[in-house]
């Protein structure tokens, strides 16, 4: 799923342990109860994302470039910088 488009998708309910995620559209898209433990959202677009809550987010892996909803923080085990300044 890295890259994809998930842009408005649900993925209600969803079991996305250990996804990788990097770079994924995901603005808007519903994610009420997925399970997100070790998912990579590096790099990730949240902004928008349905039902998403700071628990989802603190059992996901993600970085600086990740972004996310206002409502939400980032995480603190969350990398500071992001995957390609690593580089």
């Amino acid at each position: 799923l890295r890259g994809a488009d998930l842009h408005g998708v649900s993925l209600r309910g969803a079991y996305l342990i250990g996804a990788d995620l990097r770079g994924a559209d995901l603005r808007r898209a519903d994610l009420l109860g997925a399970d997100l433990r070790a998912a990579d959202l590096r790099g990730a677009d949240l902004t928008g994302a349905l039902f998403l809550i700071q628990p989802q987010l603190t059992a996901a892996t993600g970085d600086a470039a990740t972004r996310l909803p206002a409502a939400l923080g980032r995480p603190g085990h969350w990398a500071r910088t992001s995957e390609r300044r690593r580089r």
